[in-house]
Formats: C-alpha cells, sequence, structure tokens
C-alpha cells in the first residue's frame, strides 16, 4: 500500500505531495494542459521507484527507475501502431522519450492511478528494459 506520492515537473512549481488520487487526476491534468508536453515525476512513498510519464502530446511515454530488488529501469512497451516520437520538457531540460515507448494517454494514467495505489512498476501497461 502506497499513502503518497512525491510529483516534481517544475523548478517553479517544486515538488508536491499526492495524497489521494483526486490530487493526481489533478497533477495530470494541470501537466497535460502545459503549453509544452512534459514529464512529471512520481515517487513512491519509500522512495524505491520512480516514474516518469509525458503528457501534453497526442500520445505518452512511460519511464519507470526499480530500486526494489536492485537498480533497473524501464520503459512502457509502446502499444501504438504508428512508432511515435516526443521531447517533453523536464524542469525546463527538453528530454526525448525512449524509441518505440509510446503508448495512449488512457494507459498512462490509468499506470499512475496503479502505481500512486501500489508505489511499484504498474502491471496494467507492459515493460521492456532500458537499454540506456
Amino acid at each position: 500500500m502506497n499513502d503518497f506520492l512525491t510529483a516534481y515537473y517544475d523548478d517553479d512549481a517544486g515538488q508536491q505531495r499526492i495524497g489521494s488520487q483526486a490530487a493526481l487526476d489533478e497533477l495530470l491534468d494541470r501537466v497535460a494542459n502545459l503549453p509544452r508536453p512534459t514529464w512529471v515525476e512520481l515517487v513512491s512513498a519509500d522512495e524505491l521507484t520512480t516514474m516518469n510519464i509525458g503528457l501534453g502530446a497526442a500520445f505518452s511515454s512511460l519511464t519507470l527507475y526499480d530500486d526494489v530488488d536492485g537498480s533497473a529501469k524501464y520503459r512502457s512497451a509502446g502499444t501504438l501502431a504508428e512508432p511515435q516520437e516526443a521531447t517533453f520538457d523536464y524542469g525546463g531540460v527538453p528530454t526525448t522519450m525512449g524509441k518505440g515507448s509510446a503508448i495512449t494517454v488512457k494507459e498512462a494514467r490509468a499506470a499512475a492511478s496503479e502505481f500512486f495505489a501500489t508505489g511499484r512498476r504498474p502491471e496494467l501497461v507492459a515493460w521492456e528494459l532500458a537499454a540506456d
């Protein structure tokens, strides 16, 4: 069980503690409506798992850092018929998503909800180990 997440997407906004599904939905809506596509970073309460969600484009992408059983980096396994690519802003730094990691925004938001509930790698989406 995960009681809260720590969220970050912009130096001006700073870190935010997210303690409810409603607060998470509000954060994701706010980030999706920023002028540029943006990564939002969500950190589990125990700080062992971090998930980044790209929002604000017609599709999304996920990156997950898992330090529960060692250290591993995953990215969402793409589910879209055509390869998509985007650059998302991360605290003022343009950062390109992993190639082949594009998923629907609906899938990404469902993964964020599962991550909020568990604090662990969501099982609602498929993952690939990231090579970089």
